[in-house]
């Protein structure tokens, strides 16, 4: 049989409401030569079952659970092993992919020869679209040192990669900003992306994200950032930027989107 271009890569905890919507997404994109790869990181809800339902309907769609909840990045990695795709390509489970989302990521992705790639994105809740969020096309280590400028479940990239820096480093410094790691490592290579300036994606982040970031993931993100900049060989002055994630720590959760929506106003 022959081998999908693109592996679309998605692991879920306890997503069972918003599973289905993300899953039907993927499966109405116009490019479907792809196999969808979903790890259940140990739900206890009816997200398995849901799984099951999709897996008997499209075969496309590959799915295993794990036996003890392990976190995304891991989970990721896990999905990659399984992956037989040219290209590897992110999915959330509470997220929806425009129908074109893979057919021109890919194609933008081929005529830049570019090593991996994001897009734009539309931030909803349930009362509809609130943001829209886009990077520069062209990113500098500079720009990284910044902040991480892609969208993680909007990337696409080509396998040889992720190989490179194998995959996502699962630690617990890494369990909420595993993209930003992956963003710095694949720099340090000299391996930097670019962003197709196109809304492909819609971001499902409602009030109650911003309750995820504690004081102890703030700080994790002061050691991955850290731990970035030193293997970029970053010069000294882009290190003012571990503040960001003390300050940010600073500010209350209620005013968190608030901040957002001044942040991405443009």
């Amino acid at each position: 049989m022959k081998a999908p271009s693109i592996s679309v890569l998605m692991s879920v905890h306890n997503g069972a409401q918003t599973l289905p919507a993300a899953i039907d997404s993927v499966l109405g994109q116009t490019f479907g030569d792809f196999e969808l790869i979903i790890c259940d990181d140990f739900s206890t809800d009816d997200t398995w079952k849901v799984l099951c339902d999709y897996k008997a309907k499209d075969p496309r769609i590959l799915v295993f659970q794990n036996s003890r909840n392990v976190g995304l990045g891991a989970s990721l990695n896990e999905c990659l092993k399984l992956a037989k795709g040219t290209y590897i390509a992110r999915q959330d489970a509470d997220d929806i992919s425009h129908p074109r989302r893979l057919e021109k990521t890919l194609a933008y992705l081929q005529l830049q020869n570019a090593p991996y790639v994001g897009c734009g994105v539309l931030v909803f809740d349930a009362h509809g679209v609130w943001s829209k969020r886009i990077h520069p096309e062209e990113i500098t280590r500079h720009i990284i040192a910044q902040k991480n400028p892609f969208f993680h479940p909007t990337m696409i990239f080509r396998r040889e990669v992720l190989e490179e820096v194998n995959g996502y480093r699962a630690a617990k410094e890494t369990q909420r900003t595993e993209d930003y790691d992956l963003v710095m490592r694949l720099a340090a290579k000299g391996i930097i992306g670019k962003n197709l300036q196109e809304y492909l994606y819609c971001v499902y982040e409602p009030e109650a994200a911003y309750q995820r970031h504690t004081l102890r993931t703030r700080w994790y993100e002061v050691l991955v950032r850290f731990n970035g900049l030193r293997q970029m060989r970053a010069p000294f002055w882009d290190y003012i930027y571990l503040c960001k994630p003390v300050i940010m720590a600073m500010v209350p959760h209620k005013l968190l989107r608030w901040v957002k929506c001044f942040q991405w106003r443009t």
